[in-house]
Parts: C-alpha cells; structure tokens; sequence
C-alpha cells in the first residue's frame, strides 16, 4: 500500500510540475538530457565510539576527521526536474588527532552512490549565466580499507546534497555545480559517523 502511495504522489508531482518545464523551452531554457559529471569533495567526518566494557563513562568523546572524495557520476533526467543519479567515488579519511592517547583510525576505499534528484531554474534563461537550484538525495554502498592493516569493511549510508549550478548561456553543454554534500554512514563499529563537506561538479550535457 505505501508503495502504491508512493507512485501516485510522484506521479502527481510530474503532471504539476511539467507545465513549468514546457514554460521554460518556450523561453530558451536548454533542454534536460543524460549528463556527466566529474566532482571533487572535502570536508569533516566526525566519528563516536560507544564506551566499551572496562572504560569509564566518558571516555571515548567525538573526533573529527578530515574527507577527500574524487568521483563520477551519470544524471538520467526521468520527468519534469526530477533526474536520477548513478556514481562512483574513491575518498579517503585521515586519522582523528591522539588526544586521551587514542585515535580513530585513517582509512580509504570507494563506493557506489544512487540517488533522486530535483532541480529548477532561478534565473531567466535568456540572461549571460543561468542558475539552477536543487537537491539530490540517496544512498550509498561503501567499502574501506583501513590503513596499514589488510581490515576491509562495509557501510552503508544516506546522503542530502543541495547545489547550484551555473550555466553560462554560450556553453549550454557544459556546466559547473557547487554542492553542500551531508551525509550519514551505519557502521557497526562507531555509534555515529557523518560528515558535511564542499563539492564542485563539472557536468557535460550531451547535444
């Protein structure tokens, strides 16, 4: 039954929102298409471990660490300004600072990354630079190597990704996006690990 729900509730939102699309052609705006992108990410994770038995309350606190991500990703446009998004990325995480004589420890790896998206323009497509705001939001399938040990281990995690894409009008096939992506991951061995972070996406559009 939710399911069901689901299906009429996106299907609503196109048939709303496709008028606005139509709007935008009939003005110049460039035609939506599969597209491709290349990012780079950085940011800070911040990691919690649950207190252990034999270890007094306290004794673990929240550290931060910090992210690098380099990526790539297709956008295939579905209907109205919704699209969906499929990437892969490699990133890494350096270890947290040893203070309390303890640390969280660095590792690296890669993942697979699915995800909704919805976009509109903010700007009037006939001006020099076009301004697109949206969002993205997903998931993730991650595996990770920690560093100097032969340990992989996997996670998953959901995703929110707000951004602004600007399009000059002579370059219509090419753009560049400024993300603020913020994520959160379930690993069985921390209490919490999230991360927020910049991104900057160039994307082509084919003609």
């Amino acid at each position: 039954m939710a399911r069901k729900t689901t299906l009429i509730i996106l299907f609503l939102l196109g048939i709303v929102l496709s008028p606005a699309n139509a709007d935008e052609a009939a003005r110049g705006a460039r035609t939506r298409r599969p597209s491709f992108g290349l990012m780079i990410q950085s940011g800070v994770a911040v990691a919690d471990e649950p207190v252990g038995s034999g270890y007094p309350a306290g004794f673990y606190t929240p550290k931060a660490q910090a992210v690098g991500l380099i990526g790539a990703a297709l956008d295939i446009p579905l209907f109205s300004a919704f699209s969906l998004g499929i990437g892969l990325q490699l990133h890494g995480v350096t270890a947290s600072n040893p203070a309390g004589g303890w640390t969280y420890r660095a590792h690296w790896g890669g993942g697979l990354r699915l995800s909704a998206g919805y976009g509109f323009l903010i700007s009037e497509p006939s001006r020099p630079l076009q301004l697109t705001l949206g969002f993205s939001a997903g998931g993730s399938f991650n595996v990770d190597l920690y560093t100097l040990t032969t340990l992989f281990f996997f996670y998953p995690g959901v995703l929110l990704e707000p951004y602004l894409e600007l399009v000059p009008s002579s370059r219509k096939h090419s753009s560049i996006a400024l993300m603020l992506p913020i994520e959160y991951y379930f690993r069985r061995d921390l209490e919490f690990y999230g991360s927020v972070g910049l991104g900057v996406v160039w994307r082509y559009t084919r003609k």
